[in-house]
């Protein structure tokens, strides 16, 4: 049996499977008036998801897809994932951008005609085009035109929360994960005062397993359905949340 202790590795090892690519910082106004600093967002916790449109037709369907990744972590991580939908070039006014999201039944959490909001920071245009930025300010998802899936952007802002997780101050302590040398499962053990609940993610931000647990000092999770290889394991207890990585 061999004893883990991988919680400073969680940020290193997110880094390894994201895009390497770093979000351009700006600040603006959104159609509301609002004023935004993408920085000051992330390091508050947040994962934006940005999307341009010319707007147009075609760009209603990535943003569909782009919406409805994001409304479908309302529930499990609410106000955290963000929805902000920009003009390419910033040349449509707020008005003609909003009453045109709204005739696709479209709902940003902001919208924004800012040219320092620049697409080409992002590889360049295509629309729509979609990105997924960590709290890390790491670009987790980058998609143009007809490749944006929901999927694609669920995996990308499942891996921008696990980077999130290991740089939150509200984490979980004295964690230690043994490794059976069997490789069939995993043993957790902690100090806690409300039950647990588990995810793992691959490393391509995918949720693979689920498991809850009323125990408050440890838990074995059964991992012989999964291939061998490199994961993430996200606790979460009451207010506390973090990540740890380990191999099979």
């Amino acid at each position: 049996m061999k004893k883990y202790i991988l919680k400073t590795l969680v940020l290193m090892f997110t880094a390894n499977i994201s895009f390497a690519q770093t979000a351009t910082d700006f600040t603006a106004d959104d159609c509301s008036g609002v004023s935004h600093h993408l920085f000051d967002e992330l390091d508050a916790g947040n994962v934006i998801v940005l999307c341009w449109v010319m707007p147009c037709g075609p760009c209603a369907t990535g943003g569909g897809h782009a919406q409805d990744a994001v409304q479908s972590f309302a529930t499990s991580h609410p106000g955290q994932v963000r929805y902000y939908m920009a003009d390419d070039f910033a040349n449509s006014t707020c008005s003609y951008l909003d009453g045109w999201a709204a005739s696709y039944q479209l709902v940003p959490d902001a919208t924004f005609s800012d040219a320092s909001i620049d697409m080409n920071d992002y590889g360049g245009p295509g629309m729509p085009k979609v990105v997924v930025i960590g709290p890390d300010y790491q670009v987790y998802y980058n998609g143009n035109n007809n490749q944006i899936t929901k999927n694609g952007v669920i995996d990308g802002i499942n891996q921008a929360l696990s980077a999130s997780v290991s740089i939150s101050e509200n984490t979980i302590e004295d964690v230690i994960i043994s490794s059976h040398t069997s490789s069939n499962s995993i043993h957790v053990s902690y100090t806690l005062s409300n039950p647990v609940s588990f995810q793992i993610f691959n490393t391509l931000g995918e949720v693979v397993k689920r498991v809850s647990s009323d125990n408050l000092s440890s838990t074995t999770i059964n991992i012989q359905d999964l291939s061998n290889g490199i994961y993430i394991l996200q606790m979460k207890s009451g207010d506390k949340i973090d990540s740890y990585s380990f191999v099979k």
